[in-house]
């Protein structure tokens, strides 16, 4: 909560914008649990939580990272749409994770790489993301070039937060991607885990929401 609490903004129209997104987020989680709302407007409240946080870092000055969270709800309203237009999501969400990977890239150049244990976490996760990658290649069918790309894209950004000196909520927001991404993959294309829904939601938008905050305000490096 100290990390939250550093990273809020001060000013009022700011706090508003993260507390409707906030919201947003809350009402679609209720999604997984046959409460939805109808079409179209299932579409709206999924994308419109991450939508809110680039128009918070757009209002910030932070124009790479609001357009990295625009194509992760662009993401959104692809993957609420039919199964037809799935390569579109991931292609929204692979380019927003170039996005991140920019930006963790630039930080860790110019604040220089972590040390110690930093290098082993960074390796856990590399070879972790590899063995899920590869016990998935049967089930991703005939896109498995296009998973596999997205696979090793949010592994790369993954990585880049941990080594370099990225403010700790913002890496802590790249991990909870790939564990919302690692259980969406194995529910999407293996068929398993038809209950991980929640957690799926759940750990995506604390993810975009952790790594706004870390990003946009730098206290907590």
């Amino acid at each position: 909560m100290t990390l939250i609490t550093q990273a809020w903004p001060k000013d009022r129209v700011s706090r508003l914008i993260l507390t409707a997104s906030g919201l947003f987020a809350l009402i679609y989680l209720f999604d997984d649990f046959g409460l939805s709302a109808p079409f179209p407007a299932n579409v709206v409240i999924k994308a419109a939580g991450v939508a809110l946080l680039a128009v918070y870092a757009f209002r910030a000055g932070h124009l790479v990272l609001a357009a990295g969270l625009a194509l992760g709800a662009l993401g959104d309203v692809f993957l609420a749409l039919d199964q037809s237009v799935l390569p579109l999501g991931i292609a929204a969400f692979g380019l927003g994770h170039l996005v991140y990977i920019w930006l963790f890239a630039r930080w860790r150049m110019e604040a220089g790489p972590r040390g110690g244990i930093s290098r082993i976490a960074a390796l856990a996760v590399a070879l972790a993301g590899l063995a899920m990658m590869n016990w998935l290649q049967p089930h991703f069918g005939e896109l498995q070039i296009a998973a596999s790309v997205y696979n090793g894209i949010i592994l790369v950004m993954a990585v880049l937060a941990i080594l370099g000196r990225s403010p700790l909520l913002a890496m802590i927001g790249a991990l909870l991607f790939v564990v919302s991404d690692s259980v969406l993959a194995v529910r999407l294309f293996a068929g398993e885990l038809d209950w991980a829904g929640p957690v799926v939601w759940v750990c995506y938008y604390l993810g975009q929401a952790a790594i706004t905050l870390g990003l946009v305000n730098r206290s907590d490096t």
